[in-house]
Protein backbone atom coordinates (compact mmCIF):
# COMPACT_ATOMS: atom_id res chain seq x y z
CA UNK A 1 0.00 0.00 0.00
CA UNK A 2 1.40 3.46 -1.05
CA UNK A 3 1.56 6.27 1.68
CA UNK A 4 -0.44 9.14 0.71
CA UNK A 5 1.40 12.40 0.81
CA UNK A 6 0.17 15.32 3.48
CA UNK A 7 -1.64 17.38 -0.02
CA UNK A 8 -3.27 14.35 -0.49
CA UNK A 9 -4.45 13.23 2.60
CA UNK A 10 -5.74 16.74 3.16
CA UNK A 11 -6.98 18.19 -0.06
CA UNK A 12 -10.19 18.50 0.90
CA UNK A 13 -9.48 19.96 4.30
CA UNK A 14 -9.88 23.81 4.60
CA UNK A 15 -6.85 25.02 7.19
CA UNK A 16 -6.69 28.24 8.92
CA UNK A 17 -3.72 30.90 9.11
CA UNK A 18 -3.36 31.24 12.49
CA UNK A 19 -0.87 33.78 12.11
CA UNK A 20 -3.89 36.16 10.97
CA UNK A 21 -5.55 35.62 14.13
CA UNK A 22 -5.70 38.59 16.17
CA UNK A 23 -4.03 37.02 19.54
CA UNK A 24 -4.00 39.21 23.44
CA UNK A 25 -5.24 42.11 21.75
CA UNK A 26 -6.18 43.34 25.16
CA UNK A 27 -2.84 43.23 26.32
CA UNK A 28 -1.79 45.90 23.22
CA UNK A 29 -1.92 48.96 25.53
CA UNK A 30 -1.90 47.31 29.04
CA UNK A 31 1.09 48.69 31.75
CA UNK A 32 2.34 45.33 32.00
CA UNK A 33 2.77 44.15 29.02
CA UNK A 34 6.15 44.25 28.99
CA UNK A 35 8.85 41.68 30.34
CA UNK A 36 12.55 41.09 31.05
CA UNK A 37 13.95 38.20 29.88
CA UNK A 38 17.54 37.43 30.40
CA UNK A 39 18.06 40.64 31.70
CA UNK A 40 16.56 42.24 28.22
CA UNK A 41 12.96 44.41 28.79
CA UNK A 42 11.09 42.50 26.23
CA UNK A 43 7.54 44.61 25.05
CA UNK A 44 5.53 42.41 23.04
CA UNK A 45 1.87 42.06 24.17
CA UNK A 46 1.54 38.69 21.68
CA UNK A 47 3.44 36.68 23.96
CA UNK A 48 1.91 34.32 26.73
CA UNK A 49 3.90 35.85 30.02
CA UNK A 50 3.98 39.48 30.87
CA UNK A 51 4.97 41.36 33.79
CA UNK A 52 2.04 39.92 36.16
CA UNK A 53 2.40 36.20 34.68
CA UNK A 54 5.40 35.91 34.70
CA UNK A 55 7.42 32.59 32.97
CA UNK A 56 6.74 29.96 33.27
CA UNK A 57 3.41 31.35 33.94
CA UNK A 58 1.36 32.00 31.52
CA UNK A 59 -2.14 34.04 30.87
CA UNK A 60 -5.06 32.51 30.47
CA UNK A 61 -5.97 30.84 26.92
CA UNK A 62 -9.30 32.60 27.91
CA UNK A 63 -7.31 35.91 27.32
CA UNK A 64 -5.64 34.68 24.34
CA UNK A 65 -8.63 35.19 22.11
CA UNK A 66 -10.90 37.57 24.50
CA UNK A 67 -13.28 35.26 25.71
CA UNK A 68 -12.33 36.37 29.27
CA UNK A 69 -10.89 39.76 30.26
CA UNK A 70 -8.11 39.46 32.19
CA UNK A 71 -8.26 40.48 35.87
CA UNK A 72 -4.71 42.77 36.16
CA UNK A 73 -5.21 45.15 32.83
CA UNK A 74 -4.68 48.56 33.55
CA UNK A 75 -4.62 50.48 30.34
CA UNK A 76 -0.99 51.97 30.18
CA UNK A 77 -0.66 56.30 30.31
Amino acid sequence: MEKKTFEERYSDENFTDNTQIPKYEQCKNCMFRRMEINGVSVDDYRRTSCSIYSFPEMKPLGILDGSIQCEYYEKEK
